[in-house]
């Protein structure tokens, strides 16, 4: 299992950002470094922070749906798509030099290792949400639920997905299903390729462990060991 954390970080290489604290404290998967951890899984987390360099965008802006709106693999508008920074063509190519390839190949690397090992390989895309959506969410101004569960139609199996649905909803929370998140990680060297690479994202409400202020709540240990419990299943779950 491969626990791939791509927004925890909040490291920004120094660069110069526009009302950065209140950004990061909106953007940043706060903790999710830490709620997702299981003693068997590789965890790859990306150490800078999304607002400079974001691995779940596509490299490219003409395929990259998110960079329309100033939020491609290098964000230059914040959260209320006001001027975020400014990224000329030198800084991107050098950032995805840098920091973009090197984080993919290393994702690669990793489930090339595990289908070596084995018969498949599973990713869990581990984010979490605002609860309230930003303006240029699909669910702005709407009630969002406790848990989002990503999907691929060809690397998310049926099995997993209502195994991963199942276990959250006994735990007593509203889930729903590439609702207002949707899609799950997976690498370009095996994606619609390679029907053993499985994957799921996992997207937890903030509301369920932090405060607005950016600080964890006494909820947050009770849902580390839920979550725990979740990797644990799916580690001896045949899909």
């Amino acid at each position: 299992m491969i626990l791939h954390i791509p927004h925890s970080s909040t490291e920004t290489l120094n660069r110069d950002i526009l009302d950065k604290e209140p950004e990061l404290l909106r953007m940043t998967d706060h903790f999710t470094d830490e709620l997702y951890s299981s003693p068997n899984a590789t965890k790859l987390v990306f150490g800078v922070s999304r607002l400079i360099c974001d691995v779940e965008r596509f490299e490219n802006d003409d395929e990259e749906p998110m960079s329309k709106l100033g939020m491609g693999v290098c964000y230059v508008k914040n959260s209320f798509s006001k001027l975020l920074r400014r990224v000329s063509k030198e800084e991107k190519k050098s950032i995805i030099e840098t920091y973009y390839r090197p984080h993919h190949q290393r994702l690669s690397d990793e489930v090339d290792a595990q289908l070596d090992k084995g018969d498949s390989a599973l990713i869990i895309d581990c984010h979490s949400f605002p609860n309230e959506a930003y303006c240029f969410n699909s669910d702005f101004k709407q009630l969002r639920p406790d848990i989002c569960l990503g999907t691929d139609e060809y690397h998310t199996p049926k099995e997993l997905l209502h195994k991963v649905k199942k276990l959250f909803l006994e735990k007593g929370y509203e889930v729903k299903v590439d609702s207002p998140y949707n899609g799950t990680m997976v690498p370009l060297k095996h994606y619609k390729k390679d029907k053993r690479v499985n994957s799921i994202m996992i997207e937890v409400n903030r509301r369920l462990y932090m405060d607005d202020e950016g600080f964890k709540t006494e909820h947050f240990e009770d849902l580390q060991e839920e979550l725990l419990e979740l990797l644990s299943e799916l580690e001896s779950f045949s899909y």
